[in-house]
């Protein structure tokens, strides 16, 4: 999953990482097929956000927390930091 934040002259690519949230289900004794039926989603939303990456809404972050007794940071780490220079309009491009 990633996150933007950005400047005028450039952007940052945040990418987060779940294997916190992993290490807690692991720690409760929490299968993934226990969390989602617990959440409410299928297991592949909850298989998928630590073993890709995957985009997860704030909604369901949420309820994994409820469901985990948690709050978001015990979920996620930031991990990798890009930079990313802005797109400068070419003035003579018109």
């Amino acid at each position: 999953m990633s996150s933007y934040f950005s400047t005028p002259d450039s952007y940052e690519k945040v990418y987060l990482s779940f294997d916190p949230m992993h290490r807690l289900m692991h720690e409760r004794g929490m299968t993934d097929l226990q969390l989602a039926k617990k959440v409410g989603v299928k297991v592949d939303v909850i298989r998928n956000t630590y073993k890709y990456q995957d985009t997860v809404t704030l909604s369901t972050i949420r309820s994994i927390c409820e469901a985990l007794d948690c709050g978001p940071g015990d979920l996620m780490t930031a991990g990798k930091v890009e930079c990313i220079p802005a797109k400068k309009e070419d003035p003579d491009a018109r």
